[in-house]
C-alpha cells in the first residue's frame, strides 16, 4: 500500500491531476459557456456590424421553470433510533427541534435553490457542511452547523470515474481566499513562520481582476477517510495552513447532486448544453428577420436624376428644385415584396420545440386555456414526468446533507437544552447529550415539498372523518393528531381541555360521594 504523503506539494499534485481531468472533458469551458448563455451573454466575443444582435433567451426561462418546479422551502427531517426504548420518543422530539434550528441558522433551504440552479446550468451542485464553533446559540454550548455552496469546478474527487461521495479515496475542495485571512488562520493553527511566509498570492483563478489575483491565494482542503473518522488538511501550493486532524465523522461532510449522470464520470450533464445550438440559431434568425424588416418594410422613393439635379428630399415643407415643368415630375414609391411568413413560423416552432424538448411545455408554463381542469392537470403531470428522475435524485441529495447534519451534531453539539412537549401536552426543559448519537444507527425520515403538504392534508382530512363517524369522541385525542402548522395555539388549547376534563372528573367524583352519603 502506498504511504500517505501529507506535504503541500503532494496535495497540489493531486489538485493538478483533477484539473487535467476537468480540462480533458471540457468542463471549464462548458460551464463558462452555459453560464454566459443563461445569463444573456449570447453574442460574447462576436463582432457583428451588419445586423443588430438580438437575444431571445429561452434557456433562462427553462432553467427558472425547472428550479421552481423541483425546489421547495418545506423540508421536514425527523430522526429516531432504530432500537426503541423508553427515551426514544424524547430523543425523536429533541432531534426534530435540533434539525429545525440547524436548518434555519445555516439557511440550507435557500442553498437548495442555488444547488439546483447550479446542477441545471453547470451539470452538478455541491454543498459542503462544516461546524463553526463561533456561532452563538443562546446556550452554554456555542457553535452550530454552517453550509457552503461549492461550484463543481472547485470539487476534485480522487476517483473521477464515480460520483459516489462515500466511495472516494479523497476529496479536495479548492477555495480562493485573501492572503491575510489565510495567514491569520495559519497563526491560529500555530504554524511555523516558514509556512506563514510561504503563503503568497499565486496568480491563479478565473474571472478575476489583476488586483484580486495579486492578493488572493488558492487554499486546498483535502478530506480522506481514516480509522476513527475523516481526516482534514488545509494547504496552499507551498505551505501547510492546517495540519491533518481527524474528526469523528462517519461520512464525508459533502452532498453532491448531478442533473443527468454521465457514465464513468464524476460530473453530470446539463440540459442547457444540448440546447445552446438551438439558442444560437434562434438569435441569428430573429436578428436577420428584424434587419430585413427594417430594410424593406418602408417604401422607397424612385426619381429621375436628370429632372432633380440636387437630389430629392422628403423633409416636410422643404422646397425641391427641378428642371422642366413641375407638373411633369417623374418619381414613384417602390415597395419591396413582403418577407415570407415562413420565417416567423419557423422561429416560433424552433422556440416551442426547444422548450418542449428540454421539458418546458405550454402546459407547464401556463400557456393553456383553462377549459378543462382535469385535462390540464393530466397534461402537466405527463409533461413533468421526465423531471421525476431528477426530483428523486434531489430528494437523495437532501437526505445526504441531513445525515451529515446528524453526523456533525453527534461530534460537536455536546450537551444542549431543549423545550419538548410530552404526550400529555406539557412543556418541559430537557438536557440532551448528543454524544450518545455517535456510532448509533438512526432511522432518518425526510419529507420534501409536495409529499409533506400532502401528508399533512391527508392527516387532517382523515381526523375529521374519524370524528364525523364517531370513532374519535375525545376532543383531546383529535387535537393530538392535528399537525402543529394547521392550528395556532394548539398546546394551550390542549392544556385547557385537559384541565376542564380533570375538573369534570373531579366534580363527578364529588357528586358520587355526596350521593353515597
Amino acid at each position: 500500500m502506498k504511504q500517505f504523503d501529507p506535504s503541500p506539494s503532494a496535495v497540489w499534485r493531486a489538485y493538478e491531476r483533477g484539473q487535467d481531468y476537468k480540462r480533458s472533458i471540457g468542463l471549464y469551458e462548458q460551464v463558462k459557456k452555459n453560464e454566459d448563455f443563461v445569463q444573456g451573454r449570447q453574442w460574447e466575443g462576436l463582432r457583428v456590424n451588419t445586423l443588430d444582435p438580438l437575444i431571445f433567451n429561452v434557456l433562462r426561462r427553462c432553467v427558472n421553470l425547472f428550479v421552481a418546479m423541483m425546489v421547495s422551502d418545506d423540508v421536514a427531517v425527523s430522526a429516531a433510533p432504530f432500537a426503541r426504548d423508553r427515551d426514544s420518543d424524547q430523543t425523536e422530539r429533541v432531534l426534530e427541534q435540533a434539525f429545525e434550528s440547524a436548518m434555519e441558522r445555516s439557511k440550507v433551504k435557500n442553498l437548495n435553490r442555488m444547488v439546483l440552479r447550479n446542477a441545471c446550468v453547470d451539470g452538478d451542485g455541491c454543498l459542503y457542511i462544516h461546524f463553526d464553533p463561533d456561532i452563538e446559540t443562546g446556550q452554554y454550548a456555542k457553535g452550530d452547523i454552517r453550509v457552503e455552496c461549492i461550484d463543481n469546478t472547485n470539487v476534485y474527487f480522487g476517483n473521477t470515474a464515480s460520483d459516489e461521495v462515500e466511495r472516494q479515496p479523497y476529496i479536495i475542495l479548492a477555495m480562493r481566499r485573501d492572503v491575510d485571512e489565510v495567514k491569520t488562520e495559519a497563526l491560529k493553527n500555530r504554524r511555523p513562520s516558514a509556512d506563514i511566509n510561504a503563503i503568497r498570492p499565486d496568480g491563479e483563478g478565473e474571472n478575476m481582476t489583476p488586483h484580486e489575483k495579486d492578493r488572493r491565494v488558492t487554499v486546498l482542503l483535502r478530506m480522506r477517510k481514516v480509522p476513527g473518522g475523516v481526516a482534514f488538511q488545509k494547504t496552499t501550493r507551498h505551505a501547510t495552513v492546517m495540519r491533518e486532524k481527524v474528526l469523528p465523522y462517519t461520512r464525508y461532510p459533502l452532498a453532491f447532486l448531478s442533473w443527468d449522470r454521465r457514465k464513468n464520470c464524476c460530473h453530470g450533464v446539463s440540459p442547457v448544453t444540448e440546447a445552446i445550438p438551438n439558442q444560437i440559431a434562434i438569435n441569428k434568425l430573429y436578428s436577420m428577420y428584424v434587419q430585413c424588416i427594417k430594410q424593406v418594410a418602408f417604401p422607397k422613393i424612385i426619381y429621375d436624376m436628370t429632372r432633380f439635379p440636387n437630389g430629392y428630399s422628403s423633409e416636410i415643407g422643404k422646397a425641391i428644385g427641378m428642371r422642366g415643368n413641375p407638373n411633369q415630375a417623374v418619381l414613384t414609391a417602390f415597395k419591396a415584396p413582403d418577407i415570407s411568413s415562413q420565417v416567423l413560423n419557423v422561429l416560433k416552432q424552433m422556440m416551442t420545440d426547444t422548450m418542449e424538448l428540454m421539458g418546458a411545455s405550454d402546459a407547464m408554463l401556463g400557456n393553456v386555456t383553462p377549459t378543462n381542469t382535469s385535462a390540464i392537470v393530466a397534461v402537466q403531470q405527463a409533461t413533468a414526468a421526465p423531471l421525476e428522475l431528477v426530483k428523486l435524485e434531489f430528494y437523495r441529495f437532501i437526505e445526504d446533507w441531513a445525515r451529515s447534519f446528524l453526523d456533525l451534531m453527534g461530534a460537536h453539539y455536546g450537551v444542549r437544552r431543549y423545550t419538548v412537549t410530552d404526550e400529555e401536552g406539557n412543556e418541559q426543559q430537557v438536557e440532551f447529550d448528543f454524544n450518545q448519537l455517535r456510532g448509533g444507527e438512526m432511522k432518518l425520515k425526510v419529507e420534501v415539498g409536495e409529499a409533506s403538504y400532502w401528508s399533512e392534508t391527508v392527516q387532517t382530512v382523515t381526523n375529521d372523518r374519524l370524528v364525523e363517524t364517531g370513532l374519535i369522541a375525545d376532543p383531546l385525542l383529535y387535537l393530538q393528531n392535528v399537525p402543529d402548522q394547521h392550528m395556532k395555539g394548539k398546546r394551550g388549547l390542549m392544556r385547557a381541555l385537559r384541565k376542564r376534563q380533570e375538573e369534570e372528573k373531579q366534580n363527578e367524583q364529588n357528586r358520587q360521594a355526596d350521593q353515597s352519603v
